[in-house]
């Protein structure tokens, strides 16, 4: 008897977790989908209402093409990732140089960068090996890289600091931008949180970042968040990391 408790205890629970990771395919998805159109939008509707002309428009389209295939190619990250968890999670552990992790990174974000003239910079040991999750680690870095580039002013720096203590890897991602308040930090995870302005006017509707904490979990680490108003932001993970 206590033995079927404990079976159908532990049936429940799954199936919590599996519903939970379900409602935050939907959320990221939804997310990703909003997310890629936004731009495709913007520019059919400041067409439509002449804001901007025929020539101006045309000269937009070759960027708009660029735009939508990189959006394409993260919707599809996104749902081939989903197919894989239909059975709940499975890490898929690999060999990771961290330093590739920041390459990466610079190489996808590089139009966002150059558009406010930020610097992105590297800072730590670019040796440091590790064996994880690659797909969840960038998916992370990505949000909390996007957000920071969307809340920084032109011309300033936004750091990849990366630190290793024994089996545990700390990645930072540091900004000089318009920081946040303490309410507003303690709505970030929150999938009802309001919708936040860029300094370039970017929408921050559905920051991902209870996803972001969710797949962290997931990956037995820990996230944390230190930001002062007009000063910038400091988003890290730490994540248990073996080298072999």
């Amino acid at each position: 008897m206590n033995t079927d408790s404990y079976n159908i205890s532990n049936e429940v629970e799954q199936l919590k977790k599996i519903s939970e990771l379900k409602t935050a395919w939907i959320s990221l998805l939804s997310h990703d989908f909003k997310e890629a159109f936004s731009s495709l939008l913007w520019t059919l509707e400041a067409y439509d209402s002449g804001a901007i002309g025929k020539d101006d428009f045309f000269k937009l389209l070759p960027r708009i093409k660029q735009d939508a295939k990189k959006n394409l190619q993260t919707i599809n990250n996104t749902n081939d990732w989903v197919k894989t968890q239909l059975d709940g999670y499975k890490p898929n552990v690999s060999k990771i140089f961290v330093v590739d992790l920041y390459i990466k990174l610079r190489k996808e974000f590089e139009d966002k960068l150059n558009n406010k003239r930020l610097d992105f910079k590297f800072s730590g040991d670019e040796t440091i090996i590790c064996y994880n999750d690659e797909f969840l680690i960038c998916f992370i870095l990505k949000k909390f890289l996007g957000n920071a580039i969307k809340y920084s002013n032109t011309n300033k720096t936004i750091l990849f600091e990366v630190e290793r203590r024994d089996e545990m890897l700390t990645l930072k991602i540091v900004d000089e931008g318009i920081g946040m308040s303490k309410e507003t930090k303690d709505n970030l995870f929150s999938l009802d949180s309001a919708v936040f302005q860029g300094t370039d006017s970017e929408i921050g509707a559905g920051l991902s970042l209870k996803i972001v904490k969710y797949f962290v979990s997931l990956l037995q680490g820990k996230i944390d968040i230190k930001s002062t108003e007009n000063k910038g932001s400091t988003f890290q993970v730490s994540l248990p990391c073996k080298e072999n």
